[in-house]
C-alpha cells in the first residue's frame, strides 16, 4: 500500500506539475476545435495514509528545524546561566566581604576560598573560549566545504563562522578584563605549619641561640583523636615533652628537632603516636668571651685590672678586643687584651668586651664593678712636679701623700717603703734612687680609729739624659779632620755615626759651606764644591730633649789642575776601522793647553797634533788609545780610551752570469761579494759537479731548477754557506 501511495503521490505531483501554466510566449492563435464531450465523473481515490519514518530515513524537514532550534534555545541558556554564575562570582568577590560568616560555614580559611573562586572563574572562562575557538574552526570548515552553486549554504556558513568569532573575541576581551580584575584579589595560602617556632626562620642561625617550640597547632583531627602527650627530641641529646617547649643551641651542627604526639582515637580506643620534625642549623657560634676582675667591689678610689685573654671562639682565633669601661655602650676605651680602669665615684658600672673572632663575627660580654664608700683610709701617693711614673736616677723628688683621706677620723701615721730599701714616716718625703730599674713605692696609712689602708704605685727609674754625640764620615774619607780635592768637588757626608745614649736623635742638620744656614736635613747627603776655598762643613744632632751637639770637618777645594779628556767614534768595528778622536774637552783654567801628544796604541809611532784627529786601525784587537794635554807652562796630563778592533766576519756570497737562459746554458759564478779572510771555495752544482776555483764556469745541459751551494772557509777553520737556485729553460 505505501507503494501505491508513493505511485499515487508521484501520479498527483505529475497532474499539479502538468497543469502548471508554462511561461507565456507570444504565438499566432491556433484556429479553436470544437469543445469536446464532458467526460462522465469519475471516482475520488481512496485516502492514502501518511508514510511511516524507518530507521536511517531523514527526518521532515519541518522536524529537524524543531530540533535545532530546541538544540540553540539549551546552548543559550547554558551559556547565559554559565555567565550569570560568573557575574555572580564576580559580585560576590567584588563586594563580599572574606571574613564573613560563609568562610568560617566552609571550614577552610578565607584565602583558600578567594583563590579556589578566582582559578573556578579562569576555568570558565577557558572552556568558553575553548568552545568558541572549536565553533569558528567548524565554521571555517563548513564554509570550505559548500559548492559555490549553494549560495545559501555558504550565507548560512560565513554567518555561524562570524558569529563564533565574535563570541570568541568577546570572551577573551572579558577575560582578560576578568584577569586584572581578579589578580589584586589573590591572597597567599597560608600553610599550617605542625611545628611553629620563634624565630620563625631556623636555618642558617648563630648559636647560642634560644628556639620556641610550639605543635599547639598540630594538625590532629580533635573530633576523632584525643592527645595524650607531646614527646620532644631535640637532636643534640636534649628532651622534653608539653606542647609548647624552649631551648637553646650551643653548638654547631644540622639538627632535626622531631615531636611525637601519641593521640587515642575516640571511637576504639586504641593509642598511637603521630610524628613530625622541624629542622635547625647551626652555621655559627659566637665566641665564648670570658672577663677576669682582680676584684668586683671595692671602696673608692677603686682600680680594677680587667683581662680578657680566656675568650675563645669555636670558629678559629680571637682576633681583635675592644673594652668598654665608662658604661657608654661604645667600645673605643682599648684594644688590648688586658685593660685597667680606676673608679673615683661610687656606684655599679658595667665594663664590656668584644671580641672578634676570625670569621668576622663579634660576641660580646659584661661584668658589673660596685664601687662603695671605703671603710678604710685611702692612701694617695703623688711627686711634686711628675706627671707619670718615668723617673731619674740620682735626682731628688718630693712623694706626697697629701691627698690620701680618712672616712672615719684623720691620718695619724704615715710609712713609706721606696722599694730600694730606703723607708720614711712622714706625710712628705725626699728620696732619690741611685739605680735604673722598676721600684715598687707601698704608702701605709692609719686613721684615729686605727684602721689602715696601703696602696702600691710601680715607678721605673732611668738613666738622666745626655746630650748625642755627633760624627761625620765622608766619602772621598777625610785625613785628621780635612777632606781635600779640586774644584768642582763632590762629597758624600754621612751622619750615621752619631750616637746618642737614650737612643732618640730626631734631627740631622747639615752647614756644608759655614755660612751658618741648614743646608740638608738627611742622614747621609751629597755636596758639590764649586769655587776653591776652604769650607767648615759641621752637623748638628739634636734629640728628643732637644739636647744638641755639633760636629765639625774642614774642605779644602782647590783651584782645577790641568784635566785631559778624550773621546772616540766609534770604539768599536771591523778592520780596517776608521776611528775619530776628540780631547778638546780637556781643560786648565789656570793656564793654555798648547798640544795634544797621541799615542793610538797599535803601534804606530806617537805624534802631536791638535784636539780632533782620526786614525786608522788596520791590524786586528784590542788598543788603548792615549792622549797627553800639554800645557803652556809645560804641564802634562794624560786619558785614554779603549778601541776594539774586530776582523771582518766570514760571509759566503756569490752572484751568476747569466741568471737564467735555455738549455744547454754555462753560467759564470762570482764569489766576490763574499766577506771575511776566504782561502778556500767548494762549488755544487746542484749534483751535476763540483769545483774549487774562486770563479768557475758549469754549463748546465738540461733544462729545470738547480740549487748551487758555495762553502767558503778562512785560516782559522771558520766555514760559511749559501744557496741559490736558478732556473734553465727548455729549447723552444
Amino acid at each position: 500500500m505505501y507503494a501505491e501511495a508513493k505511485n499515487a503521490k508521484y501520479n498527483n505531483k505529475q497532474i499539479m506539475d502538468n497543469q502548471q501554466p508554462a511561461q507565456p510566449v507570444p504565438q499566432p492563435t491556433p484556429p479553436q476545435p470544437a469543445a469536446p464531450k464532458p467526460a462522465a465523473p469519475q471516482a475520488a481515490p481512496a485516502s492514502v495514509p501518511a508514510p511511516v519514518a524507518k530507521p536511517g530515513m531523514p527526518l521532515p524537514k519541518d522536524q529537524t528545524k524543531s530540533n535545532r532550534k530546541m538544540l540553540l534555545g539549551c546552548v543559550t541558556a547554558f551559556g547565559c546561566s554559565l555567565l550569570l554564575f560568573i557575574g555572580v562570582l564576580f559580585a560576590f568577590l567584588g563586594f563580599g566581604d572574606t571574613a564573613n560568616p560563609i568562610f568560617g560555614f566552609l571550614g577552610v580559611p578565607s584565602s583558600e576560598v578567594v583563590n579556589f573562586l578566582i582559578t573556578l572563574i579562569n576555568f570558565i572562562f577557558l572552556f568558553l573560549v575553548f568552545v568558541c575557538f572549536i565553533l569558528v574552526v567548524v565554521g571555517i570548515f563548513r564554509i570550505s566545504a559548500t559548492k559555490k552553486e549553494d549560495k545559501d549554504g555558504k550565507r548560512k556558513a560565513t554567518t555561524f563562522t562570524f558569529i563564533a568569532l565574535a563570541l570568541l573575541v568577546m570572551f577573551v576581551f572579558l577575560w582578560i578584563l576578568a584577569y586584572f580584575f581578579l589578580a589584586p584579589k589573590r591572597t597567599a595560602t597560608v600553610v599550617k605549619m605542625p611545628i611553629i617556632t620563634t624565630p620563625a626562620n631556623t636555618i642558617n642561625m648563630t648559636a647560642p641561640v634560644t628556639v620556641k617550640f610550639d605543635a599547639s597547632a598540630a594538625p590532629i583531627n580533635k573530633n576523632s583523636f584525643s592527645i595524650l602527650s607531646y614527646g620532644w627530641d631535640f637532636g643534640d641529646g636534649a628532651k622534653a615533652s608539653g606542647a609548647v617547649q624552649t631551648h637553646t643551641f650551643t653548638s654547631l651542627g644540622n639538627y632535626k628537632v622531631q615531636l611525637l604526639v601519641t593521640v587515642k582515637e575516640l571511637a576504639t580506643g586504641k593509642e598511637q603516636t603521630v610524628p613530625f620534625t622541624r629542622d635547625v642549623t647551626i652555621q655559627n657560634v659566637l665566641a665564648s668571651v670570658v672577663i677576669k676582675a682582680d676584684k668586683t667591689t671595692g671602696g673608692i678610689p677603686l682600680t680594677v685590672n680587667l683581662d680578657g685573654a680566656d675568650s675563645s671562639s669555636p670558629n678559629g682565633e680571637i682576633t681583635g678586643y675592644s673594652w668598654d669601661l665608662n658604661g657608654d655602650g661604645l667600645y673605643d676605651n682599648g684594644t688590648e687584651k688586658t685593660a685597667k680602669v680606676t673608679f673615683d665615684k661610687t656606684g655599679t658600672y658595667k665594663i664590656g668586651l668584644r671580641v672578634t673572632d676570625s670569621t668576622g663575627t663579634f660576641a660580646t660580654n659584661s661584668i658589673d664593678i660596685e664601687v662603695t664608700m671605703p671603710d678604710n683610709p685611702v692612701p694617695v701617693i703623688t711627686i711634686e712636679g711628675v706627671q707619670d711614673t718615668d723617673l731619674e736616677a740620682n735626682k731628688s723628688y718630693m712623694f706626697s701623700a697629701a691627698g690620701s683621706t680618712a672616712v672615719s677620723g684623720t691620718i695619724e701615721k704615715y710609712s713609706w717603703a721606696f722599694g730600694d730599701g730606703q723607708s720614711a714616716a712622714t706625710r712628705t718625703a725626699t728620696h732619690s734612687f741611685k739605680e735604673v730599674g722598676q721600684y715598687d713605692v707601698v704608702l701605709k696609712i692609719t686613721d684615729s680609729s686605727k684602721k689602715e689602708g696601703e696602696t702600691t704605685v710601680r715607678f721605673t727609674v732611668k738613666a738622666p739624659d745626655a746630650a748625642p754625640l755627633a760624627a761625620i764620615k765622608t766619602t772621598p774619607e777625610a785625613v785628621n779632620g780635612t777632606i781635600k780635592g779640586s774644584a768642582p768637588f763632590e762629597v758624600i757626608f754621612d751622619a750615621s755615626g752619631s750616637q746618642d745614649p737614650n737612643n732618640n736623635i730626631i734631627q740631622y742638620d747639615w752647614d756644608f759651606d759655614g755660612d751658618a744656614k741648614t743646608d740638608a736635613s738627611n742622614i747621609t747627603s751629597t755636596y758639590k764644591f764649586q769655587t776653591p776655598g776652604t769650607y767648615n762643613t759641621s752637623l748638628t744632632v739634636t734629640d728628643t730633649t732637644n739636647l744638641t751637639t755639633k760636629a765639625q770637618i774642614t774642605v779644602k777645594v782647590e783651584a782645577a789642575g790641568l784635566k785631559a779628556d778624550i773621546k772616540a767614534d766609534p770604539i768599536a768595528g771591523v778592520a780596517p776601522l776608521t776611528v775619530s778622536f776628540d780631547a778638546s774637552g780637556s781643560s786648565y783654567p789656570s793656564g793654555t793647553i798648547v798640544a795634544y801628544e797621541w799615542d793610538f796604541g797599535d803601534g804606530t809611532a806617537p805624534k802631536t797634533d791638535i784636539a780632533k784627529i782620526a786614525h786608522q786601525y788596520s791590524a786586528i784587537g784590542m788598543f788603548t788609545a792615549k792622549v797627553t794635554a800639554i800645557s803652556s807652562d809645560n804641564k802634562r796630563a794624560p786619558a785614554q780610551i779603549s778601541i776594539n778592533v774586530r776582523s771582518v766576519p766570514l760571509k759566503a756570497c756569490f752572484s751568476s752570469s747569466p741568471e737564467t737562459g735555455v738549455a744547454p746554458l754555462e753560467v759564470q759564478f762570482d764569489p766576490t761579494c763574499s766577506t771575511g779572510g776566504v782561502q778556500k771555495y767548494t762549488w755544487n752544482f746542484a749534483g751535476l759537479g763540483t769545483s774549487s776555483e774562486r770563479k768557475p764556469k758549469f754549463t748546465f745541459p738540461n733544462a729545470g731548477e738547480f740549487e748551487i751551494t758555495l762553502e767558503t772557509a778562512d785560516a782559522t777553520g771558520g766555514i760559511d754557506i749559501i744557496k741559490k737556485k736558478i732556473t734553465i729553460q727548455p729549447k723552444q
